[in-house]
């Protein structure tokens, strides 16, 4: 997200009477105050002590968010959630629409283990209502450290999940550790974590997201974006094949197998 996207935003949302002009200075920083000032709720942490870097992108954040285009927490990251609110913001624009085809692949790769999961259409139905105490109740123990794939500056070793989750996906990075070793963990970049519970509808669609139940996690998405086939997918190489294999033994459903694309994801539900 560059400045002149941020003042775009931030003139959209009423803040903003300046030219459109990539530079950050006295009208720009008032937007951002602005934005500050009236949506501090909507932040996750104090943005006054952050970098005037990170200001900026918060300020764009709440601008999508009140915009209706969900940018994910509002944190000064521009990570996959702030890039494809922006994306749709675009298009919108432009009245296009900013779809993403799930069409399922004749003879996707499969394991019987994914049958113990619900088709999508059934996610509640099996999960609860989206949103619920149970979509976070599921807590993974990481056997290695992972990065926050946005912000790699930090790290973790837990996430939260849906309730019937923790164990598999506790199980499925613990055999990834088993079958590949930290340094080649560390090499493929399976140590990037993009997300797991995330209330939100799917991108381009207009259901709710399976990260609204907490059943989908996502692993270094800047090399594995959403709309990148098996050409582009730093994941559709033969090196992730035993990972795919090992997510699949355990439940999960792998997108880029099951309709070939957003290869950094994988979720506890079928199509």
């Amino acid at each position: 997200m560059n400045v002149s996207q941020i003042q775009q935003l931030c003139a959209a949302a009423g803040w903003y009477s300046g030219a459109i002009d990539g530079d950050a200075g006295p009208q720009t920083l008032q937007a951002v105050a602005q934005a500050e000032l009236h949506h501090r709720a909507s932040f996750v942490g104090d943005p006054s002590g952050w970098p005037q870097s990170r200001r900026l992108i918060a300020a764009g954040q709440v601008g999508l968010a009140q915009q209706g285009f969900e940018p994910g927490s509002v944190d000064g990251y521009a990570g996959q959630n702030t890039a494809e609110a922006l994306t749709a913001w675009h298009d919108a624009a432009l009245g296009r629409v900013a779809a993403v085809g799930r069409k399922p692949l004749d003879a996707p790769r499969s394991h019987p283990e994914q049958a113990r999961y619900p088709r999508q259409a059934d996610m509640q139905a099996f999960y609860g209502p989206a949103g619920g105490p149970q979509c976070t109740a599921g807590k993974v123990d990481l056997p290695f450290p992972m990065l926050i794939a946005w912000n790699k500056s930090q790290s973790v070793t837990r996430f939260s999940c849906h309730e019937k989750l923790a164990r598999p996906l506790s199980d499925i990075f613990r055999h990834a550790l088993a079958h590949y070793g930290q340094a080649d963990i560390e090499r493929l970049d399976l140590n990037l974590f993009g997300g797991c519970f995330n209330y939100r509808k799917m991108r381009g669609g207009a259901s709710l997201s399976v990260h609204a139940y907490g059943a989908a996690v996502d692993l270094n998405p800047e090399r594995n974006q959403l709309r990148w086939g098996a050409d582009r997918a730093q994941f559709a190489g033969p090196d992730y094949v035993p990972f795919w294999n090992i997510v699949m033994a355990h439940g999960g459903t792998p997108a880029g197998y099951a309709w070939g694309k957003d290869w950094m994801h994988f979720q506890f539900a079928r199509l």
